[in-house]
């Protein structure tokens, strides 16, 4: 990617290390984000023990480059969109970032328990999740499949993929999408079922991929298309309808809804870069620029309009 670090995809050099979690220190330098103003509001809104330690926790699995990933030469900090948007919004707040590496299944319940204090990286918007966990999206981008080089199967859409096995994150919507398309396109048309198979990131599909247990890996275009461009493989953009009735497109930074004031905070800071113009530059820097939001769109909970802090304890995420 023009402008932008290499990312370690290599199959071997996996950011987690076999761990379900991996503490690191602060994500990028401040010298790699666009400079922000400092905002007193907005710091007052964080929780005393943030304000105390002067650090704010985030969680991701650093697989899912551009958003977020590592450089071949230092495995020990993630790169990407999240981690150069922190630096920025930790400007405004008067914080540091500082990172764990969490597989996707180990993000919700670290979350629930304190173990981090937001998730920038993989959490999907959707409406059953405003009620468990408040929601900040950040990014917008279209879904798509990532194949062996040269698309030795044709595929186009989903519609082509009736009898695959598709690789997804395990306990994601992408899910939904596989199932829905398999009963519209291929078993509601006696064609054999379109298969998912979870795993726990993008490493452990590259290897299925690559060594013929899965046919296809699902996740944001943006993503795919660095990973086929790293690693030696295609990309696959599918069709927005394709997608769009099974699972909401919206990523978000998660906040446990007992913590409020650093929702708040955290979507206070980010549409102040956005406003400013600093948030637009970093997604340009990592060519995503389309997957931008309009800054009148960076708000707390966008599909419920809940308010910080307030949804149902009874309800269950939406995977």
């Amino acid at each position: 990617m023009a402008g932008t670090a290499a990312f370690a995809l290599a199959i071997g050099v996996a950011a987690c290390g076999g761990s379900s979690s991996q503490d690191a220190t602060q994500a990028v330098s401040p010298a790699a984000a666009p400079a922000a103003a400092f905002d007193q509001a907005l710091h007052d809104l964080l929780p005393d023990r943030i304000k105390q330690s002067k650090q704010i926790v985030f969680g991701a699995l650093w697989e899912t480059p551009p958003i977020i990933g590592i450089e071949t030469g230092d495995t020990s900090k993630p790169v990407g969109i999240t981690p150069d948007l922190a630096v920025a919004m930790g400007e405004v707040l008067g914080v540091t970032p500082v990172w764990k590496n969490l597989q996707w299944p180990a993000q919700l319940p670290g979350l629930q328990s304190g173990n981090v204090d937001a998730l920038f990286g993989q959490v999907s918007d959707g409406k059953e999740r405003e009620q468990v966990i408040d929601l900040v999206q950040f990014y917008r981008s279209p879904m798509a499949l990532l194949v062996k080089s040269g698309n030795p199967r044709g595929v186009k859409s989903m519609s082509d993929t009736c009898g695959m096995k598709i690789g997804v994150p395990t306990g994601s919507q992408q899910e939904a999408v596989v199932k829905g398309n398999s009963e519209k396109f291929c078993t509601g048309q006696g064609k054999p079922a379109i298969v998912p198979v979870g795993y726990p990131g993008a490493q452990g599909a590259i290897v299925a991929i690559k060594g013929g247990t899965v046919d296809a890996w699902m996740d944001a275009s943006a993503s795919t298309r660095v990973i086929a461009k790293e690693s030696g493989f295609e990309s696959v953009t599918l069709p927005d309808e394709q997608v769009d009735a099974y699972m909401e497109r919206g990523v978000a930074i998660a906040v446990s809804k007992a913590q409020p004031g650093l929702t708040n905070a955290l979507a206070g800071a980010l549409g102040k870069l956005a406003r400013s113009g600093a948030y637009q530059k970093v997604m340009d820097k990592w060519e995503s620029g389309d997957a931008a939001l309009p800054a009148e769109d960076i708000k707390v909970n966008a599909y419920t309009g809940l308010p910080a802090g307030q949804g149902s304890s009874s309800a269950t995420p939406a995977s």
